[in-house]
């Protein structure tokens, strides 16, 4: 199905003037619903039954995209959305080789390779349903994947109400709210913690980056902002909303910058560098010392993140654990009674440097702050850099207390969302030198011009 799309003039709409093939209707549905059941894993009955495995149904989209292929084969587009991929499959080398150095050479870490295994798999399923959903719906994928995700989290919200009632899921609600985040009953069932941070990013994206040239655009947009408001609040994490405003303020200091790459590179760089900082910090246990002086309520991330200390060393040497192995700490303290929970390490700074050492966690964070930035600015435009830097400063926030740098759903926001606003960036027009007309041409347009009276 061919049709042509032409953009409305305006600042905002910067898509080149093309004819594309539209991916068929009903290929567009099930790529959006295999999204929305592949979101419903993130729900705690489906969650605690079967772990991430619900997850794998996002393959179905990549199912639909090769489906399209077949239909109406576009290699246009197919050229520009594998074009995304090398560019994060080096994460995916960075994670296997890292890891696999660790594991040949200290055989006795090699007890968490399968859920290494795992875990590699799903980070590199995320590069290929990104690609995927580019391929079928180019700038609009973004917006379809907000909606399948306004529809995941709809759906657990309509199946967890049943169990409490209406007056006490309101209620739930309410006291969340008014008590920023003391989660109970309904509330507690709805801590899908991936997907209310991944609406952090859409709120970033809407507020400040999505188009607004048209009235379809606008009316978008402002659904997109309240929206992501709305499941944001739901599932409030307390970290979120804070990080979102920052964010928003920053972006707009940015722009108003002369040559806002620079300082795109320079809070990339600033991060890197501030991770270290970081690192030294929370080993001492002077962050643990300053947050308690100032009456943050730790919930237990003090006890957490003292016990690895014997098990690693902050050295530029150290050579890490191997991927996963964190998991296999956190069990072994458990299992000794140190935890009554094997909670997660809720720090990915420290959870990174102890699993792929200081090299590893060097190449980690150079890649993500420092490369794909540039790669963001250089090879596509600066709005799409700063939208990039945007998201990831926010995520960073998290990686800081909290277990998202390997979520399956952040890390294909922080991926899909400025991939599909790079969509429209207007390729520049080649300007056509005026040259003076044959004896022939200027013949065939004076018979035009007589033709035409």
């Amino acid at each position: 199905m061919t049709s042509s799309k032409l953009p409305t003039a305006g600042p905002d709409s910067r898509i080149q003037k093309t004819t594309r093939k539209e991916c068929p209707v009903f290929v567009a549905f099930l790529a959006v619903a295999c999204t929305v059941l592949a979101g419903l894993g993130d729900w705690k009955t489906l969650n605690d039954a079967y772990g991430a495995l619900p997850k794998a149904i996002v393959l179905g989209t990549i199912v639909c995209a090769f489906l399209c292929f077949l239909v109406a084969a576009d290699f246009s587009k197919l050229k520009k959305a594998v074009g995304y991929f090398p560019i994060f499959l080096l994460m995916i080398a960075v994670y296997t080789m890292v890891s696999l150095y660790i594991w040949v050479t200290d055989l006795s870490r090699a007890a968490s390779i399968s859920r290494a295994g795992q875990k590699i798999l799903f980070q590199t399923i995320t590069i290929i349903y990104c690609v995927c959903m580019c391929y079928l719906f180019e700038d609009r994928a973004v917006n379809y994947m907000f909606f399948g995700m306004c529809a995941t989290n709809t759906a657990i919200i309509l199946l967890e109400m049943p169990k409490y009632g209406i007056q006490e899921s309101i209620s739930s609600v309410v006291n969340c709210l008014i008590t920023f985040g003391e989660a109970e009953g309904f509330v507690r069932a709805l801590e899908i913690h991936d997907i209310t941070f991944l609406f952090g990013q859409f709120f970033i994206y809407y507020l400040m980056f999505a188009p607004k040239g048209t009235k379809p655009e606008r009316r978008m947009r402002r659904r997109g902002v309240i929206l992501s408001v709305f499941f944001m609040l739901l599932g409030l994490k307390r970290s979120v909303l804070p990080a979102v405003l920052l964010v928003c303020l920053l972006v707009k200091l940015v722009r108003m910058a002369r040559k806002p790459g620079r300082y795109v590179m320079a809070a990339g760089t600033g991060m890197f560098l501030f991770f270290y900082l970081y690192l030294y910090l929370t080993r001492s246990g002077i962050l643990v010392s300053f947050l308690e002086s100032l009456g943050v309520d730790m919930m237990g991330r003090d006890v957490l993140w003292k016990l690895p200390n014997d098990y690693y060393e902050l050295s530029p040497f150290w050579k890490g654990l191997g991927f996963e192995s964190v998991t296999d700490l956190v069990n072994t303290w458990y299992s000794e009674g140190l935890i009554n929970h094997p909670y997660p390490l809720h720090n990915d700074i420290l959870r990174v440097f102890i699993e792929l050492g200081a090299l590893g966690f060097t190449l980690w964070a150079g890649i993500n702050y420092i490369l794909y930035p540039a790669y963001w600015l250089h090879r596509h435009n600066t709005e799409t850099g700063i939208l990039y830097m945007a998201i990831l400063a926010y995520m960073s926030v998290t990686y800081l207390t909290d277990n998202t740098a390997f979520y399956f759903w952040s890390c294909i926001g922080l991926r899909l969302i400025p991939m599909g606003f790079s969509y429209r960036i207007q390729a520049p027009r080649k300007q056509v030198q005026w040259k003076v007309p044959t004896p022939e041409e200027a013949a065939n347009e004076i018979r035009l011009i007589e033709m035409g009276e």
